[in-house]
């Protein structure tokens, strides 16, 4: 009687403990101008693990020996379970992929350039007001790589700050272009340009977002926020050319949580810091806008490895702000 009471009870739990390791990914995708971008959403123990491959047509995201149910939640892309620890996507014909993690919640994201026919007209981009009005998507991202020309910025040790992070920004670029998105240098050479040039450059491109990019003599990354230092009358207002910050607060704060996150993420919550900085570039653009300092030369090694790591982290607060307006 014990024996068979005890295979009852074995036989009941059975099934629970079979499920008891099994973890739930949400899913979900978007297409934008020809980008199909997935996420796959869960516990860090998961993502952490995880591994993209292609085959042929085909995208194979694997997280060896995890097993895993899939929650969707806005499904556009074909895709089946191969097996407990792996699930096959199907977008079609694409030119390639770009596939990076993010924290807070912990997510898989995988950015799928498809392919288009050759005789189909690219969708028209929704105007400044459209994006702010609540069909919102970065559509353009000016990134001003500090100094140039006979301003060298910190020189150290055979480095000088101007070609770092115009290193830098040539990266970030890439990376948004390989996309929906597109971006503008403010400067893509070794050249002069005042702070006046500058300003005019970005907002003649009716940005969404505004990057400039320094070294500084510290050992964190600053984001700094620019201030609103100047409150022009209602009249005068709609006459002014360059109406600075005082439309676009709330999208450069936005923007500092984004790009917050995402420097935490790629290199650690005690090397990043938040001042306010008024009466500089920042303060003249018309989008969203940060003016961020990298660490010092003798805090940071700005080799081929650390640029395209620093230019991956930007490229992902990019897609946080994103997310986040479109919430």
């Amino acid at each position: 009687m014990k024996k068979r009471t005890l295979m009852a009870i074995f036989l009941i739990i059975v099934p629970f403990l079979s499920h008891a390791d099994i973890s739930i990914l949400k899913l979900r995708a978007s297409l934008n101008a020809g980008v199909l971008r997935i996420v796959l959403e869960g516990h860090e123990s998961v993502i952490s693990k995880g591994l993209v491959y292609q085959r042929g047509r085909d995208i194979l995201v694997s997280f060896p020996a995890k097993s895993f149910a899939i929650q969707s939640e806005n499904v556009i892309v074909e895709y089946k379970k191969v097996s407990q620890d792996t699930v096959l996507f199907s977008p079609g014909d694409f030119r390639g992929l770009k596939v990076f993690t993010l924290k807070y919640p912990d997510r898989l994201v995988i950015d799928v350039s498809l392919k288009r026919d050759k005789g189909l007209a690219p969708p028209a981009a929704p105007d400044k007001e459209e994006r702010r009005g609540g069909r919102f998507r970065t559509e353009t991202i000016v990134i001003d790589p500090g100094h140039g020309g006979y301003e060298n910025g910190i020189v150290f040790d055979g480095y000088q700050e101007k070609n770092s992070v115009l290193d830098i920004a040539k990266k970030l670029s890439a990376l948004i272009n390989s996309g929906s998105s597109r971006s503008f240098l403010t400067r893509g050479s070794d050249r002069f340009m005042t702070l006046g040039e500058r300003i005019n450059f970005a907002n003649s491109k009716d940005p969404d977002v505004f990057l400039s990019l320094h070294i500084g003599n510290h050992s964190d990354i600053v984001l700094y926020v620019p201030l609103v230092t100047d409150h022009p009358s209602a009249n005068v207002k709609p006459y002014l050319d360059n109406q600075g910050q005082a439309e676009y607060v709330e999208e450069t704060l936005t923007l500092l949580k984004a790009m917050k996150e995402a420097m935490i993420s790629g290199f650690g919550e005690d090397r990043v810091s938040v001042k306010p900085l008024p009466y500089t570039i920042t303060s003249k653009i018309e989008a969203a806008s940060l003016l961020i300092e990298f660490p010092s030369y003798n805090d940071a090694d700005y080799i081929e490895k650390f640029n395209e790591e620093t230019a991956a982290a930007l490229y992902k607060g990019l897609y946080i702000y994103e997310e986040i307006k479109t919430k």
